[in-house]
């Protein structure tokens, strides 16, 4: 059986983990977002390990991931998969804890549905984030900064 630990800090933009920053500014710079920094609601590191038991035994993968929040953008990378980003008014926001996955894979986190800066088309992007109160934190402003742009 598979072992996840995920845990997220909250943090300003100059203290993630200098990967990820290349990999936001990079982002940034192709296509021709200018430097969201300076608009940062809030900014948190995720650090997920998955300790994975197999035939030749045990082992770990471990995933370090950025997100922020600016009043109309979300923006992500991770060691993974690189960044990426969205304007707030082009997605949807829901809680992988609600989805039907959750009972067949449990994993903290959202999942982000719509058009992305560097797709034409609509996609979905998981964002990690833990379950305690960093986590919790950036769910309720994100929500919050949704409603300001998309009222219901």
């Amino acid at each position: 059986m598979n072992t996840s630990t995920r845990v997220t800090r909250e943090c300003t933009f100059d203290q993630l983990e200098p990967s990820l920053i290349t990999a936001i500014q990079n982002h940034e710079t192709k296509y021709g977002l200018g430097s969201l920094e300076p608009e940062i609601l809030m900014c948190c590191e995720t650090n997920s390990s998955t300790e994975k038991s197999g035939l030749f035994g045990k082992s770990t993968d471990t995933i370090l991931s950025a997100v922020f929040l600016t009043p109309q953008w979300l923006v992500w990378a991770s060691g993974r998969d690189g960044a990426g980003s969205a304007q707030l008014k082009h997605i949807d926001v829901h809680d992988y804890a609600d989805s039907a996955m959750f009972a067949i894979s449990p994993e903290f986190g959202l999942n982000i549905t719509g058009r992305y800066t560097n797709h034409n088309q609509t996609g979905q992007v998981f964002i990690r984030l833990d379950s305690g109160p960093v986590g919790q934190k950036f769910r309720a402003l994100l929500y919050e900064t949704l409603e300001k742009i998309k009222p219901k």
